[in-house]
């Protein structure tokens, strides 16, 4: 991770153990903290051996280069758990997750993180 931003390429490798994760945050944001451990919480239920590339975005040009919609911000193989509207601008901002029962909170949803990783590996089966 380069300090303006920029992720370090990285290659698939193919198990659907280990899928590429990246955590896109800002320090300034204090919603990171409580996503971070959700998201380790649910690869360790799931079985997941990957590694979290950790990505700090600190400029509103770094927030552009990594379609950056917020603090924090979780992606799997490349696609956002959480894909914002199509309306939505990258930028530096606190991301807001809806809860199933409607309310938003600093992190997503446990079930769709879930959701997500049993989405690669089907994906990654078929």
């Amino acid at each position: 991770m380069s300090a303006n931003g920029e992720a370090a390429s990285s290659v698939q490798n193919g198990d659907v153990n280990s899928p590429h994760i990246e955590f896109l945050y800002f320090a300034s944001c204090s919603n990171a903290s409580a996503a971070l451990a959700l998201l380790r919480d649910v690869l360790r239920t799931e079985a997941v051996s990957s590694e979290i590339e950790m990505i700090a975005v600190e400029t509103e040009e770094a927030a552009q280069r990594n379609s950056f919609f917020g603090s924090p911000t979780i992606r799997i193989n490349g696609v956002d758990i959480s894909p914002p509207p199509t309306s939505a601008t990258p930028s530096l901002a606190c991301r807001l997750y809806v809860q199933p029962d409607g309310h938003y909170a600093p992190h997503p949803p446990a079930d769709v993180l879930v959701e997500a990783l049993r989405r690669t590996r089907r994906d990654a089966n078929t």
